[in-house]
């Protein structure tokens, strides 16, 4: 599937993870995307399918604050651990 060469297992892992992720994300975009829509153009009154809708995306938001929240501790975990390692090799 992939005939790309990586200098490393790890920048290979790396590649997958982060493929994975786009398709994650674009696969949860598209669902809320598709369930707006269904709502829109469901047969309910104006008010209640804006109340819901309302909720729905307070819910979204609060979803992705929350992945936002964990993305951006692991990325201050690896750039911590980069920068030991750096530094130790500095030190040799």
């Amino acid at each position: 599937m992939n005939d790309r060469i990586y200098y490393s297992h790890e920048a290979e892992m790396r590649a997958n993870r982060d493929r994975a992720m786009a398709v994650l994300i674009f696969m949860a975009l598209g669902l809320g995307i598709g369930a707006v829509l269904a709502l829109m153009f469901a047969p309910k009154s104006g008010e209640k399918t804006r109340s819901e809708l309302a909720s729905t995306l307070g819910e979204g938001i609060e979803t992705g604050r929350e992945a936002t929240t964990k993305t951006i501790g692991r990325l201050e975990k690896d750039f911590a651990d980069l920068r030991k390692k750096v530094e130790e090799r500095l030190e040799r």
